[in-house]
This record gives C-alpha cells, structure tokens and sequence, in this order.
C-alpha cells in the first residue's frame, strides 16, 4: 500500500468517527445550529440585497461600485483565508497529535506536507462559504445572472481558496522557522505599543467637515480598496472576470481566466511542497524542544505574584494557575486577541466612514450595534475558554476538594478572574467607539453599562452552567464545550444578549425619532435599566448559585 493511500484512509477514517460524534450530540445542539445557521444565511441574503438595492440609488457611482464589487469582495476573502491560515497552520503542522506518529513512519515527508496543505485549506476555508453563498446569491439575484453562476463560483473558488490558503501556510512556516523565539515577546510587546498608538492618533483626528455630497457617500475612501481590487496582477481580479465572462458565456475569455487561477494554485502547492519540505523538520523540532521544557521558565511572571499579594494565599494560587496556563496556550490567547483586536481596530476606523457625521439616529443604531458585537465576541470567548474552566481540572479535582480552598471559593475565584478579563476590554471598547461616534453622554453610559452588566453575566452564566454540566472525564476542551451543557451555555448566552441590548437600543432609537419624549422616556429609560440590571444579575447569580450547589453533591 502506498504512503499517499494509508493516509486517504486515515483521513476517510477520521470523517467517518467525527459523522459518528456529530449523530451523539444532543437534538438541542443540532437543532439551535442548524436554526441559527439559517437565520444567518437569510439575514446576510437580505443585506446584501438591501445593500445592493442602495447603491443602486447613487446613480453613477453606484454601477461603479456594484461592477467592481465581485473583484473586491474576492481581495476580501483572499485576505481573509491568508490571516486565518496563518494561524490555522500552527495548530495543524506543529501541534497536531498525529505528526509525531507520521513522522516516526516509513511516510514521504513530501506526502504529509500535502496531507496538512489540505486540511488547513478545508479548515480555514469552511466558514468563508457561509458569508460566499448569501453574497453571490444576492449579487446573482440582483444582477439577473444564469443560475450556472454558482458552479462557476464553485469551479474558480476552489483553487483561489487554495493559492490564499498555500500562501498563509509559507508565511506560517517561515516565521516558524526563521524568527527568533527569544524576539516574540519583545516583538508583541512592540506590535501592542503600536496598535495602542494608532488608536490614541485615530481617536485625536478629526477630519474636517466637508460638503453634504461627502457627508452622504465618501467614494474617495473606498477607490483605493477598489483600485487594488481590479489590478489585473490581483489573483482575486481573474476570478472575478472568469466567472463574470463564463456567466454572459464568454468561454474563451472565461477558460483563460480558469487556467491563470488552476495554474497559479498548483504553484502555491508546489512551493509549499518544496519549502515545507525544507523547513518543516527543523521548525517542528525547534517547536517541540521549546514546549519540553527547555527553554521554558519555571516560573511565568514570578511579578505578578507580588501584585496579587492583596489576595488570599488560597485564591492567589488558583489565579496565578489559571493565568499561567491561559497565557502558556497560545491558541486562547491568540483568538480573544485577534477577536478584540479586529473589533478595536473597526472601532478606531469609524470616522474614516463618516459616522461620526450622521443623525443621531444612525450613531444610535451603530453604538448598539457595536455593543452587541462586543457581547457576541465575550459569548464566544466564555464558552469557549470559561465554560471547561472546572472540568479541564480533570481527574486531579479530588485534590481542589481535599484542600483548604473551599468549591464555593474555587467558583467564584474563576468567576471574578473570567469577569476581571472581560470587563475592562468591553468597557474599554465600548468607549472607543462612542468617542469615534461622538456619541453623546447618555448612549455612551448605557452602552458602557450594557457592556460591563453583560461582561459579570456572561461570566456567571459559563461558569455556573460549567459547574452544574462538568464533566472530569473528558479532558477535549472542544468535546467539553460540544456537549449539553456548552450548547444551554451559548443558547442563554445569545438570547440574554438580544432580551437586554434590544429594550435599551429601543428606547434611545424611539427618543431619537420623536416618537416619546418628556416624562414617557424618562419613564421608559428607568424601567429599561432595572430590567438590564435584574436580567444580567439573575444571570449572574443564579447559575453561580447552581453550580456551588452541583459542586457540593460531587463524591470524590
């Protein structure tokens, strides 16, 4: 049996036992995604088209944009494959479980390259399809296109989707390789300095106030994206073209167009095969010698030790436990920074679209909003990384109970440090873009407020929930966060979101509009914030109270 075989059936076995975990999740879990991903699907179809609809009514600049919008938006997905492949790359060349055993067998080095090449690719691509298929519906619909449209999407995006992918793998594989470890710090350190830089130069501009014709729609600030967009050098600008000249059945503009996107592929594979080759060995080693040990301090952050020493020795401990391993993980870590950092960065851009320009109105509309994209990103990051928080303490948890840190203390001490990480950072958000809206005192407090109420709830509500459904046998932070409890978690998470944001954005939206005004708002706005601070302390409370309960009737 061939090298390449064994791993085709090691692959082809390996979907056959995830089909087999997916048939054992709960109906709940499969229903609520299955929901939630049509709801999903539908809401971006009609955006796309309402947006679609609205450029329609620019006029000139309006088919300017819609022309040239299938070629941005490609340059959008490519990027976006690149950055994620990048850090897919990681966990799937170097941290994989499987690499050991492939390596210590008679398998072509060149085969396992190609083996991970593709399931990074499948890995960092999935998603994509979700924001691609409502997208090239939408454009599909409103540009009155053949329905063949989609198997050409289908036949050029497979091989783009490979060539962004291969080029986030090289980059991956030579930073690996060839950047000094003992310079990461340092150099995170310098790249935080200078987001924080950025921020403070972006929210100190202000642009000066220009015509209404600028107010209403600043084409000038989008050309450059679009001009990038079209460069006929831009892999994403041969798709475009290809699928646009074989949907009016321009077949030999459109073949041309096919082969530039195959051919150019098959490059980015070939390179991967032979640099990986190159540089793989010696990167993996370099990654395995540093997590044995070796060059690894005994002691992560001996300092913050001292700055912890107001706590109780008992509590101290634990804090500096769970800090230490977040910080040891790079895959925790790596996705809150990237989630934040995406959201601080949109925030400190505001002004570059003009928002900070509109009524009242529209910058209520966008500090809520904000709001609830902060919220979203916080449910994420507590189930996943404080959900398993308890259970990933294993088989050793016997020994939290025989110590003299009581259950209730070690739940309530993961609680405040879960709750102490994410409070700042929404709150620190929420005041960058109500400074970039130039929001006025009121929306900037009640979206500050929701933001921190929602940080202590989402908090409460995956560390209880975490406590009540822990689980000590199963040490899969993913199997943990799949199971029962994690999906009840994510479902009360979301749904929390929409029953608090949606009554104060309501409120705020109709005193904007005129519609209440005088004593009925300020009625309305006071029943508003008791409901905020009863629904996100319920949530808080009650599952904590659970927990301890559940934490309590364990029989070790």
């Amino acid at each position: 049996m061939s090298a390449w075989r064994a791993l085709s059936g090691k692959t082809r076995c390996h979907w056959r036992n995830t089909w087999r975990v997916l048939q054992q999740q709960s109906r709940l879990k499969v229903w609520f995604i299955a929901l939630f991903a049509l709801v999903f699907e539908l809401t971006l179809l009609i955006l796309f088209l309402r947006g679609f609809i609205f450029l329609n009514t620019l006029g000139g600049a309006g088919t300017l944009i819609i022309n040239r919008l299938f070629s941005l938006f490609f340059l959008g997905v490519g990027i976006m494959i690149v950055i994620s492949s990048m850090i897919i790359t990681y966990s799937t060349f170097f941290r994989s479980p499987e690499v050991p055993f492939l390596l210590s067998h008679p398998v072509p080095l060149y085969d396992i390259i190609t083996l991970k090449f593709l399931e990074t690719t499948v890995l960092c691509s999935w998603a994509f399809f979700f924001i691609m298929i409502p997208f090239l519906a939408a454009y599909a619909y409103h540009q009155g296109l053949s329905p063949l449209f989609g198997l050409w999407n289908l036949l050029f995006s497979i091989p783009y989707l490979g060539m962004a992918s291969g080029i986030g793998i090289l980059i991956s594989l030579a930073f690996v390789r060839w950047f000094p470890r003992r310079l990461l710090r340092t150099t995170l350190i310098l790249v935080l300095v200078g987001a924080c830089l950025a921020v403070a130069w972006s929210i100190r501009t202000v642009r000066p106030l220009q015509d209404d014709t600028t107010l209403q729609f600043n084409l000038a600030a989008l050309l450059p994206g679009l001009a990038l967009a079209t460069n006929r050098w831009m892999p994403g600008w041969w798709v475009s073209e290809g699928i646009l000249a074989m949907s009016k059945m321009e077949w030999g503009r459109g073949m041309m167009f096919l082969a530039a996107v195959i051919t150019n592929g098959m490059l980015v594979l070939l390179l991967v095969q032979e640099l990986g080759r190159v540089w793989f060995e010696p990167a993996w080693h370099e990654v395995q010698s540093s997590a044995s040990g070796g060059n690894t301090r005994a002691v992560l952050f001996p300092r913050l030790s001292r700055i912890l020493a107001i706590l109780r020795p008992d509590v101290r401990g634990l804090v500096l436990k769970d800090i230490r391993m977040f910080i040891r993980d790079p895959m925790q870590w790596s996705q809150a920074l990237i989630f934040f950092g995406i959201l601080a960065f949109y925030f400190s851009n505001l002004r570059s679209f003009r928002y900070h320009l509109l009524p009242d109105t529209w910058r209520n509309t966008i500090a809520f909003l904000n709001v609830f994209s902060v919220s979203a990103v916080m449910c994420s990051l507590g189930a996943r990384f404080v959900y398993p928080q308890l259970s990933l303490e294993g088989q050793a948890f016997w020994t939290v109970g025989l110590s003299p840190l009581t259950l209730k203390r070690v739940l309530l001490t993961k609680f405040w440090t879960a709750s102490l990480a994410l409070v700042p950072v929404s709150i620190g958000l929420m005041l960058l873009s109500s400074s970039m809206l130039s929001a006025n005192p009121l929306t900037t407090l009640l979206a500050c407020s929701l933001a921190g109420c929602l940080a202590f709830a989402i908090s409460g509500l995956s560390t209880g929930i975490g406590a009540v459904y822990i689980d000590l046998e199963q040490r899969n932070p993913a199997a943990i966060v799949s199971g029962f409890g994690g999906t009840l978690n994510l479902v009360v998470s979301l749904f929390l979101l929409l029953a608090v944001i949606l009554p104060v954005g309501a409120i705020l939206h109709w005193h904007n509009l005129g519609w209440i005004s005088g004593w009925r708002f300020q009625i309305g706005l006071a029943i508003t914030i008791l409901w905020l601070f009863a629904t996100t302390g319920a949530a808080t409370i009650i599952p904590l109270v659970l927990g301890v309960r559940r934490l309590r009737a364990l029989d070790f």
